[in-house]
């Protein structure tokens, strides 16, 4: 679970042990973990470069509280989102500029119907892997889907069937529809993330993208996307795209997964946010957020934010984290 993060699973073995003792020996926790003696001391450099284990005395560890850091690296990937909107914001001026060119490499479309064919044709060409950013307004809605509609409707769902990987990072804040959508796809295999994101934005195969144009408030002017396949600019989406996952935040899954809001607030907890940018992502009351906690460190036996952090870690690696549905 820690991966993101740049851990390795070794290390992360090594964390969830640290984490459930005042302090250890390395012989100890090479034990405990069932690692070698030397392995163990490489995962201990890596906790401590990240700021999450401090030597106390020679040979003697202690795991550091998991949040403050992780919260720590959020402010620095948020960081770095941000100087991925405002080249986002460049190229999209380029992008403008770009759609006026009579060359066959970009091509504007115009209206609902002509997006959502070019969509669907986009991801029914695709062999390899499709990258999507997602946010509002979105197109079209799909109340109440389930995998046979999503089959009949959705062309990111046939491309999962043909074996594509699709890795889309969405914009926070979802009501429960989208978010029951976003679970689906996710157990159908989808690579799915959330941060900030400067745009709509679909890349097939590194080889094709539509983007839309930004918009005009002319009388009479409707929606406009930009489908090009030209390779400079294929490639700075490409660039774009990685470096915004890069910085996102994985959505967990397998946890509680008969209701999708309760994986998105485990997967904000575990990057350290805070309870107003919680219930700012999930639509929902500080009231809410801090009681769907609470329900949460009853379930795994604690009573401290400190004492979460590490269970989850623990949870996630036993995938042993209880689901319950909530009314």
């Amino acid at each position: 679970m820690l991966q993101p993060l740049g851990i390795t699973a070794d290390a992360e073995a090594v964390y969830v042990v640290l984490a459930t003792s005042e302090a250890a020996a390395v012989e100890e926790l090479a034990d405990r973990a069932g690692a070698a003696k030397e392995s163990t001391e490489q995962s201990l450099s890596e906790l401590r470069a990240l700021g999450l284990a401090a030597e106390v005395t020679p040979g003697l560890w202690k795991a550091l509280p998991l949040l403050d850091v992780v919260g720590g690296l959020r402010a620095q990937r948020l960081s770095e989102v941000e100087t991925a909107i405002i080249a986002a914001e460049s190229l999209a001026s380029h992008l403008l500029a770009a759609s006026e060119s009579t060359t066959d490499a970009i091509k504007v479309l115009v209206g609902t119907d002509a997006i959502v064919a070019a969509h669907r044709e986009i991801f029914d060409s695709a062999k390899r892997e499709a990258c999507a950013f997602d946010k509002p307004p979105y197109v079209k809605a799909r109340p109440g889907a389930t995998p046979e509609s999503l089959l009949r409707e959705a062309p990111e769902w046939r491309a999962l069937d043909r074996g594509v990987g699709i890795r889309a990072v969405y914009h926070p804040g979802f009501d429960s529809e989208r978010l029951s959508e976003l679970s689906l796809f996710a157990k159908k295999g989808e690579q799915s993330r959330t941060a900030p994101v400067p745009m709509k934005l679909v890349l097939v195969d590194g080889q094709v993208a539509l983007i839309p144009s930004m918009r005009s408030y002319g009388p009479g002017h409707e929606l406009r996307v930009s489908v090009t396949r030209h390779p400079a600019i294929i490639e700075m989406l490409q660039w774009l795209f990685e470096a915004v996952w890069e910085s996102s935040v994985p959505i967990i899954t397998h946890y509680g997964r008969t209701d999708p809001r309760r994986q998105m607030l485990i997967s904000l907890l575990m990057t350290g946010s805070t309870d107003n940018a919680i219930a700012g992502q999930l639509g929902v009351t500080v009231r809410s957020v801090r009681r769907w906690i609470s329900d949460l460190m009853d379930e795994l036996g604690v009573t401290t934010r400190l004492q979460l952090g590490a269970a989850l870690v623990r949870a996630d690696t036993l995938n042993q984290i209880p689901d319950r549905q909530r009314g």
